[in-house]
């Protein structure tokens, strides 16, 4: 289900994704600083995989399709809240969105992946809503990744102090 990689927000994964990325943007700006080459022969217009335009042509065109969309669960998921986003297939055509129904999933599956995935979303809520800082600082002690409350603490005051949160900064006083 995620790959061999775990997945793209996996630790694997998230940093192939990074890498892959700083990799994709350098290439841009090598092509854009040097006039002599040519953009279309560097990135051909192919069609990609990312769906924004097949979805807009089935809505639109009628030309339906079976994709993968997030959209509230809607009971699409079993044990899952209504109103929780989740990445499901779905056919798409002139009349809508039309999910394809997944019912239950293993129970091992929500244990350990699902539900831990939510509350994670109902901290993030829960901190935004209160702008309670010690919320703020569960999170990251709820990360796999944090080895101590002291790197926890510095992580959310490095994240408050960088200039472009300065108003996330305001509200987690």
């Amino acid at each position: 289900w995620y790959g061999p990689l775990g997945g793209f927000d996996s630790e694997i994964g998230w940093g192939q994704y990074l890498e892959n990325l700083r990799e994709r943007v350098d290439h841009i700006a090598r092509v854009a600083a040097d006039p002599s080459v040519s953009v279309t022969k560097e990135f051909p217009p192919t069609k990609t995989r990312e769906q924004q335009v097949p979805i807009i042509d089935a809505l639109v065109n009628d030309n339906e399709g079976r994709f993968q969309v997030n959209i509230p669960n809607n009971g699409v998921i079993s044990g899952i809240p209504d109103d929780v986003v989740v990445e499901v297939p779905a056919i798409i055509n002139k009349r809508g969105i039309q999910a394809i129904h997944v019912g239950k999933l293993p129970k091992n599956l929500m244990l350990h992946v699902i539900i831990p995935r939510m509350l994670i979303m109902e901290r993030t809520l829960e901190a935004f809503l209160t702008g309670d800082k010690r919320i703020l600082l569960s999170i990251f002690l709820h990360d796999h990744g944090t080895r101590s409350v002291e790197q926890a603490e510095a992580a959310v005051e490095a994240l408050l102090a960088l200039s472009f949160n300065r108003d996330m900064a305001e509200h987690f006083k």
